[in-house]
């Protein structure tokens, strides 16, 4: 990249950063888009993108796909003196379509009330850059973290920080042998309550598939056993043929050998899929779809977490709700209670979950062909 095009964009960014530290742009505000800044500055479409780009990476704006970009909690350069009262969110990237911005939102309006302020932390999927942020953020003075953990990793850091009583909240899943707070969804009743709701549709047939592993996620392990125990208390036996974990991915697409998966499933009888997570569900349906399987009135899907992207593809699939703004605003008033009080009064909270049925779906039994 040239020079005078590094110099253009960064004259956004760094006059767009004025204004968030001069309170001239406020968190949730909406910045003008792409076309209205090159016109602003005069510059190209593609240099005023780069600038938002860059200024997501920063932890400054969010963007949403079909929205625009909006100002998070500014984050300053942190010192010991102006640390008191701030509270960090370590997240991984986020997809356009998802929903983990929720997260920041119920955290950031629990602490505007408390006095605190929330900088925001984003790894891009990068164990690395997650290690760091536990080490670095406690090292900066800030007070406490939000840590939505990606795997099974740091325990040595974390364990660290348990031994240190340094306020931590984990969120979206926990770990048995770490001894420290967490906030989840009630993944086991969303699992049971979804399973039951194919059944009560007559399904007796129900695959339960997954491309992550049982013993590594809670949320996995969960919403499995809420599968296993509505199956059992309706007399359904629990068949290992039609359960499956770890299916791979080529790039964005299935493996050949889990298309032929999915093609002998419905092939030994399953009319319905409880697919672990709403982007797994996507994918299935539409693997099944170019099969000339029809969804749902061949076979019935149901995901996990209501992401914001079910509601522009027009593929049927019922889906259980999370509810990640009220994870992530517990999560921070258990941060700010260990802050203030040395400890949490309760040290686990479950998130109640709701199942989505959709509306315009007919999904018993006796509609499948």
């Amino acid at each position: 990249m040239s020079k005078e095009r590094k110099t253009l964009y960064s004259k956004i960014i760094d006059d767009i950063k004025r204004q968030i530290e001069e309170n001239k742009l406020m968190p949730g505000e909406q910045l003008p888009t792409e076309m209205e800044l090159a016109k602003k500055y005069n510059v190209s479409r593609i240099t005023s993108q780069r600038a938002l780009v860059e200024l997501e990476r920063e932890g400054l704006i969010y963007r949403r796909q079909g929205k625009g970009s909006f100002v998070l909690p500014f984050r300053s350069n942190t010192t010991k003196d102006v640390t008191h009262k701030v509270i960090s969110i370590i997240l991984p990237s986020d997809g356009p379509t998802g929903r983990r911005i929720d997260y920041i939102d119920g955290a950031n309006d629990y602490l505007n009330q408390k006095g605190y302020l929330l900088t925001i932390h984003t790894t891009n999927d990068n164990l690395e850059q997650e290690r760091n942020f536990l080490i670095d953020l406690p090292n900066q003075g800030i007070s406490g973290i939000i840590y939505y953990p990606t795997a099974r990793k740091n325990f040595d850091i974390l364990y660290g920080m348990h031994l240190k009583n340094y306020p931590i909240v984990i969120i979206d899943k926990y770990f048995q042998s770490l001894p420290l707070c967490y906030v989840v969804s009630d993944n086991f009743t969303g699992g049971y309550e979804a399973t039951t709701y194919l059944i009560e549709s007559g399904h007796t047939r129900i695959a339960y598939l997954s491309n992550l592993n049982i013993e590594d996620i809670s949320t996995v392990r969960e919403r499995f056993f809420g599968y296993c125990n509505a199956l059992k208390d309706n007399n359904i036996s629990l068949d290992y043929d039609i359960v499956h974990f770890n299916l791979t991915y080529e790039g964005d697409e299935f493996a050949f050998s889990t298309v032929e998966l999915l093609r002998s499933i419905i092939e030994g009888g399953v009319t319905a899929i409880f697919a672990e997570h709403d982007y797994l569900a996507i994918s299935i349906a539409r693997v099944l779809e170019n099969m000339g399987i029809d969804v749902p009135g061949d076979v019935a899907i149901v995901g996990f977490d209501n992401i914001e992207l079910l509601e522009h593809l027009n593929i049927p699939i019922i889906s259980v709700d999370q509810n990640f703004y009220e994870i992530g605003r517990a999560a921070a008033s258990m941060v700010v209670e260990i802050i203030e009080q040395g400890s949490c009064e309760v040290e686990r909270r479950i998130i109640p979950v709701k199942l989505i049925p959709n509306q315009s779906d007919n999904l018993t039994i006796d509609n499948v062909k």
